[in-house]
């Protein structure tokens, strides 16, 4: 299931500058953020982030940096294959009259007009981005440990909305060198996902958000019988997209956007 809800939210400054690199890993677009003080002799705990339908976008990357001030090695992978959606696309709502939008420029509009969505939600099923994650999974985990040179380097998996689904099926991988397991407004979800889990999960949700009964429930139904430790919020007075690309100006979103950042930090140090 995905609606406008999962394209909403507020992008990322143009002019932030980005503190990592980008690069290329199984043939797939990434960007890595490394912790700039992390000493070079120690074990590098590393965060695979799954984004949203943005990809490696200003506001992705803002979060990835943030997670690499507190010592995790994050790497965001394009499993949109360099086909993410643009972040104009945040200020439209699909099915309205784009030509109505008084905010947007010239330039904005066609960027935007040129978007088909059935079209590109149908290049990028769930099942083709899982077969994706699957084919990357492998060497992402051969790379951190030949970077940490054959030490037990920690991988944690972070998935947002569009990567929430897949973060679930990683959770399901007995690795023995994947610790835990961030989620936060997942989109396409189905009980089958939260089946037979062998990490500890915490889930997100947003109050306001179409998915969030249909989560609510799913989630209470199955997590009691995921078989791992688990941890499900509901985060009052936020929308779909609060812990990813949040309107910072605004003071109760910015707080909100801020204590899931705090929540998915202490799991992560304690699992």
């Amino acid at each position: 299931m995905s609606t406008c809800y999962c394209f909403k939210g507020a992008a990322g400054d143009p002019a932030y500058e980005p503190k990592g690199s980008f690069s290329t890993l199984a043939g797939l677009p990434i960007y890595r953020s490394t912790p700039q003080n992390r000493d070079t002799n120690s074990r590098r705990d590393t965060i695979l982030y799954l984004p949203d339908g943005f990809g490696l976008a200003k506001h992705n990357q803002r979060l990835a940096d943030k997670y690499a001030q507190y010592g995790y090695e994050t790497v965001i992978v394009d499993y949109f294959e360099g086909d993410a959606l643009p972040d104009t696309f945040m200020l439209y709502t699909p099915g309205t009259d784009l030509d109505a939008y008084g905010n947007l420029t010239l330039e904005q509009k066609e960027t935007i007009r040129k978007i088909d969505m059935p079209s590109w939600l149908k290049r990028h099923t769930p099942e083709h981005i899982s077969s994706l994650v699957a084919k990357f999974f492998p060497e992402f985990c051969s790379t951190v440990a030949k970077e940490n040179r054959g030490s037990e380097a920690r991988i944690h998996i972070l998935g947002h909305c569009f990567g929430g689904k897949h973060a679930f099926k990683l959770a399901q991988i007995d690795h023995e060198n994947v610790g835990s397991i961030l989620i936060f407004h997942p989109s396409f979800l189905e009980p089958s996902d939260l089946k037979g889990l062998k990490k500890p999960v915490l889930v997100g949700c947003a109050e306001t958000d179409v998915f969030t009964p249909d989560l609510i429930q799913t989630m209470l139904n199955h997590l009691p019988g995921c078989g791992a430790m688990w941890k499900f919020l509901v985060y009052g007075g936020t929308q779909h997209g609060f812990a990813t690309r949040p309107d910072l100006g605004n003071e109760l979103t910015a707080k909100m956007f801020q204590q899931a950042f705090d929540d998915g930090l202490q799991w992560l140090k304690t699992n």
